[in-house]
């Protein structure tokens, strides 16, 4: 069995990497999707797709073997997962309903050596063998939804998680408990203050911060002193987002916080929390801060990312090891971006992942003793980076003159003029964002010759408040505005052939493919939604946003409830402005954007007699999970593009 799995784990490496760039090649999930040391570098932690669903192998470090493979039943698959000790690894379990193909989770964990000895549910209500019927309900009544607070590297015996209850008529505080990995008892060692709640600790693995949202959608944040046990509200807002978060101790009283203070993009504050004292440790003039850099544990940070065009890097705490590891992997792989994916307890050794716009990634392990950095795996190791696009940060005024960035993906092997164009805005529309980086999607558009266009709008998140709000109830225009502005934009640049550009999204980014196309009808040749909203109104009566009251909420904010201008702005009504042939592609269990959303659509566009296509996959959601569906999806896309581009 050892072996079988070493070749299933590693075979695909010298096999397919001459394999053509068909649809799979970009359809497919990562062969080696995570990478993790073990505490004493003994051991490797991979997490790795087989038979469809997620495994995790532990290898020797030494041979690179498997000592063990956790692996689940038909319905189940490896999730988060995390080195508890030198011996022992936790990993949180998902699972697969019949009639959804994406994995859910219900906050269980589960444990086990590397030698694959002393394999046990710790925490969830299929912990301690409550498996069926009324004993389900008396373990979801003890247990919750599990989250790791600390692994506790000081007892190798225990970790700190908190459980939130999943009585939905109840107050829905979570539970801090002490959870011991070998046999799963818990000892409760606090309560949150509030509900849906985040806690963060300090170097000694006490919960000290707790950040959540009340009934009313408040948001709140509550902190504890070292000689108090009593949690006190230090902050509130009831904004759609929290204006400050705590990010990690830097020693007994002094924490670092992102937060907004004085000024319209956040940054990071060193907090005194006796004396309220802030400092600030870095403000970028352009974007936020959107990646944090932690120690083994968890409890140190070191530095943070920014990214206005490609990723830059801020050391915070310049005197961290890991600080000047970081510094010498970024001179080493010049060009190249680089994560400390792990370190082992003593820092001789990381796991290193090294990627750009043109490579999906590798990992590397460094060892200091050695002063050496070797290869361990690709993550997807039949992607040749000498054959993927590039992808070029863009910056224009818009029509108002709003400073506006995006990306292009350039196809490889072809001059950069008068390319056939595929706009893709992004869905959210707010909080999300475009990054720099390798993306399979971009990168099979752009090995079939095309170039391809994203656009961070105002409204996306991470420019700062003034440039989110900014897209507040501007969903139909100004925001649909930035991306047709980007459009011409690429185009007067010479990228882009104009009788040769179609408009593509999903989510939010499905809305922008039918309303860009409707305010400017002469601009695209095509048009697609996917997993789309299109009749606005609608959102307040289906999908999981209006469920609950700060999703009201936040619809209240972000669209309004003015009729007129709901349906001024809703694609299902305006149809008859539109010239570009439409596919929708939609998954039937989509409870973000309810599928009665293309369905309305699609019965406008036939009343009208324009031309259409309609794809529903069954078993799908607000995304395509299963790897032959999205291969299929992306067959009947690049068809669709390849009439109407005329490629």
């Amino acid at each position: 069995m050892t072996r079988w799995i070493l070749v299933a784990l590693f075979w695909v490496t010298t096999w397919v990497s001459a394999k053509p760039a068909d649809i799979d090649t970009f359809s497919r999930f990562d062969q080696f999707q995570a990478v993790k040391i073990a505490p004493d570098g003994q051991h490797l932690a991979v997490l790795t797709p087989m038979d469809g669903k997620n495994v995790l192998a532990i290898l020797s470090i030494d041979t690179m073997k498997p000592t063990h493979v956790i692996r689940f039943g038909e319905n189940k698959q490896v999730g988060e997962f995390y080195w508890a000790n030198n011996e022992r690894v936790i990993v949180q379990l998902q699972f697969f309903k019949g009639w959804f193909e994406q994995p859910l989770t219900a906050g269980e964990w589960f444990a086990v050596n590397v030698d694959g000895k002393r394999a046990k549910n710790i925490y969830g209500y299929r912990a301690g063998g409550m498996q069926t019927g009324s004993r389900i309900n008396q373990a979801t009544a003890t247990y919750g939804y599990a989250q790791l607070i600390d692994l506790w590297k000081d007892n190798e015996d225990e970790i700190l998680i908190s459980s939130t209850p999943f009585d939905a008529a109840g107050d829905n505080k979570a539970q801090l408990y002490r959870l011991n990995v070998y046999t799963g008892k818990m000892r409760k060692v606090g309560r949150s203050p509030v509900a849906n709640a985040t806690f963060l600790a300090d170097h000694q693995g006490r919960a000290r911060f707790v950040v959540g949202t009340t009934a009313k959608g408040i948001n709140q944040v509550h902190y504890r002193g070292l000689k108090d046990d009593k949690w006190q509200l230090i902050y509130e807002n009831a904004n759609t987002a929290l204006e400050i978060v705590p990010l990690a101790f830097a020693d007994d009283t002094h924490v670092y916080m992102e937060a907004y203070g004085d000024g319209d993009i956040a940054g990071v504050f060193k907090v005194n929390m006796e004396t309220q004292e802030r400092e600030l440790v870095y403000r970028d003039k352009v974007v936020e801060p959107n990646d944090y850099y932690y120690s083994a544990d968890g409890r140190h940070l070191y530095a943070l990312e920014v990214s206005a065009g490609r990723p830059e890097y801020v050391l915070v705490d310049k005197a961290r090891p890991e600080a000047a590891l970081l510094k010498g992997l970024l001179q080493a792989f010049g060009g190249s971006q680089v994560k400390i994916a792990s370190q082992t307890e003593d820092g001789s050794k990381a796991v290193v992942y090294v990627f750009d716009d043109r490579d999906p990634g590798s990992f590397y392990l460094y060892d200091s003793k050695a002063n050496s950095v070797s290869f361990l795996m690709k993550s997807r190791p039949w992607v040749d980076p000498a054959q993927s696009a590039e992808v070029r940060p863009i910056e224009f005024q818009a029509r108002d003159g709003m400073t506006i960035r995006g990306y292009l993906t350039l196809p490889q092997g072809v001059e950069a003029k008068n390319l056939p164009l595929i706009v893709n805005p992004h869905g959210g529309p707010h909080g999300e964002r475009d990054w720099w980086g390798y993306n399979s999607e971009t990168q099979l558009l752009a090995s079939r010759g095309m170039a391809v266009l994203q656009v961070n709008f105002r409204g996306s998140g991470g420019y700062g408040g003034n440039f989110e709000h900014a897209g507040y109830r501007q969903w139909g225009a100004a925001i649909q505005h930035d991306i047709i502005d980007a459009t011409r934009y690429v185009i007067d640049q010479g990228y882009a052939d104009k009788e040769r550009v179609c408009i593509y999204g999903a989510s939010f980014g499905g809305y922008s493919a039918l309303q860009s196309a409707i305010l400017e009808p002469d601009m695209f040749a095509c048009s697609v939604g996917f997993v789309g909203v299109y009749d606005l109104a609608l959102m307040y009566k289906e999908g999981d946003i209006q469920d609950h009251d700060y999703g009201l909420r936040y619809l209240d904010k972000v669209l309004g409830r003015d009729e007129a201008e709901l349906k001024a702005y809703s694609p299902v009504h305006h149809v008859d402005k539109l010239k570009a042939p439409v596919l929708l592609i939609h998954g039937k269990e989509d409870e973000r954007a309810a599928i009665e959303h293309a369905d309305r659509l699609a019965a406008a566009l036939k009343a009208k007699d324009h031309p259409f296509e309609y794809i529903v996959m069954k078993k799908e959601a607000h995304g395509f999970y299963n790897e032959e569906n999205r291969t299929e999806m992306y067959e009947t896309l690049l068809g669709f593009f390849e009439t109407h581009l005329k490629l």
